[in-house]
């Protein structure tokens, strides 16, 4: 009667969470991981019916050997496109695959359990030792770390059965004496308690790393990968204890460039402009078609005219496909600087007006606070932040 409660107990549980998966995957565009998880879940429900209802057959033997190493393939699974990791252990699941067919092939020939079992776990522990492993190259995060923890826990109850079965039970024991044993119940309950907490702490992973991701769309450019103009606003609106200065940025005459040479050499142009911004190391945001802006705390006016001056003498030597070097596009930069405890944005203004004056200059050339500053008398500095 307890056997048969805890069984249903766990049809209940993993029929849930497999239900659960499959809701939050459709809720979340379709997330492969997630899929994988409940793919998982199913294949652990549907042995867990075979058990309530084979009562101890070679049936349920062997629909465990098959199921259950491959439930914990699929939750490696959803670990591996998770962590973004493109690489698939073949080795490792021809091995789990080999020892399952093997413990099948023992099951045929009638070997005694306890010897005919110690494939089926090896396999089981193999196929969670995959996710151990992925998990432990990754950034191993505190969900990261609980969840190898849980795994290996789950991965210890297989692989104690090997040398105990014999010890406790003897080489000649029937799979009927030890399922019904309390060793075998207390495993099984460990178990049981173990598989929910890593199906949720790889679920909040899975849901953690999607709402990361939205996150960062709502933040970043599409075309650049750089902060965009809703993102600048907040940055821009906090103060500012010790100072800085912004620069204002925009491609000299783009038009001309998508009409001439094709909005997608136009967008060549763009990201190769964002490319050498986003390597000063300062924070960069695109706020229009060619216009950028830098924030640059802690910086003088001068400090941020020489960052400008590198830019645009780095931008004009760029070679764009399908641009000839004599049209290859310059930019204008205007520069204006905050006070201590102020914030970047009460520069917006002056950077702007710094900008145009640089465009009515005659464009390729930095003004700072009004100031013209030629476009060879800031001297080239590393693409580096100080």
């Amino acid at each position: 009667m307890i056997m048969v409660s805890l069984t249903l107990v766990h049809v209940v549980m993993f029929a849930f969470l497999s239900v659960l998966c499959g809701a939050v995957f459709v809720g979340l565009r379709r997330q492969s991981s997630l899929a994988w998880l409940a793919l998982a879940m199913l294949l652990g429900s549907i042995e867990m019916i075979i058990i309530s209802a084979s009562d101890g057959t070679a049936f349920e033997l062997a629909a465990a050997a098959l199921l259950v190493p491959a439930a914990y393939l699929s939750i490696a699974q959803a670990v591996r496109v998770l962590l973004g990791q493109t690489a698939q252990h073949r080795v490792l699941i021809g091995a789990v695959a080999s020892l399952s067919a093997l413990s099948l092939a023992l099951l045929a020939l009638g070997v005694p359990f306890p010897i005919q079992t110690v494939p089926f776990q090896l396999a089981c522990a193999l196929a969670l030792a995959e996710s151990i492993y992925r998990l432990s190259r990754s950034d191993r995060g505190l969900w990261d770390m609980l969840l190898m923890a849980v795994l290996g826990g789950i991965a210890t109850v297989f692989l104690i059965r090997i040398p105990l079965y014999p010890v406790i039970f003897g080489f000649d024991a029937s799979f009927v004496t030890i399922r019904e044993s309390g060793f075998e119940k207390t495993l099984l309950t460990t178990s049981g308690l173990l598989t929910p907490p890593a199906v949720f702490l790889l679920l909040g992973r899975i849901i953690g790393s999607v709402i990361s991701t939205y996150r960062s769309r709502a933040e970043r450019d599409g075309l650049t990968g750089l902060y965009n103009r809703r993102a600048l606003d907040e940055m821009a609106g906090v103060p500012d204890l010790a100072g800085g200065a912004v620069i204002f940025c925009d491609i000299d005459h783009f038009k001309r460039v998508n009409d001439r040479f094709g909005h997608q050499v136009g967008d060549q142009v763009i990201r190769a402009f964002a490319t050498l911004i986003e390597h000063t190391g300062y924070r960069a945001a695109r706020i229009g078609g060619e216009e950028f802006v830098l924030l640059l705390s802690g910086k003088s006016a001068v400090e941020a005219a020489e960052v400008a001056e590198m830019i645009r003498q780095r931008f004009q030597l760029i070679a764009h496909p399908g641009i000839a070097p004599e049209d290859r596009p310059t930019a204008s930069f205007g520069v204006a600087t905050y006070p201590a405890g102020a914030p970047p944005v009460s520069a917006f203004v002056m950077a702007d007006g710094a900008l145009y004056g640089a465009k009515e200059a005659g464009r390729n050339r930095v003004v700072a606070l009004g100031t013209l500053a030629q476009p060879d008398e800031v001297e080239d500095q590393p693409l580096a932040a100080a």
